[in-house]
């Protein structure tokens, strides 16, 4: 187990269902989390612009941790990622990180 921080948002689907959102990282990255939360949302919005399909669950979390030595690890409601793979800010991260984590 992590002594992981948290970052918590919410995502309204296109029917009007909330949906909990939180990012969890190790203390020392979780300024690093903003443009994560941005992205999962934008993402969110895309499924259902482009196929029609609103998540399904109440809630959706991702855990960023440095040590994570696969890429992401996706399961339903819990991603799983290396942190270099999702987090960063302008000041710690480049044009090609960004579009990486907007894939």
């Amino acid at each position: 187990a992590g002594d992981l921080a948290v970052v918590k948002s919410q995502f309204t689907t296109c029917t009007g269902k909330a949906v909990d959102l939180a990012i969890y990282a190790e203390a020392k990255n979780i300024d690093r989390c903003d443009f994560a939360m941005e992205s999962l949302k934008r993402a969110m919005k895309w499924d259902e612009d482009r196929f029609g399909l609103e998540y399904d669950l109440d809630l959706f979390n991702i855990v960023a941790v440095d040590d994570f030595n696969m890429g992401a690890m996706e399961n339903k409601s819990l991603n799983l990622f290396n942190s270099r793979l999702v987090l960063a800010t302008a000041d710690s991260a480049t044009d090609a990180a960004f579009a990486r984590i907007e894939g």
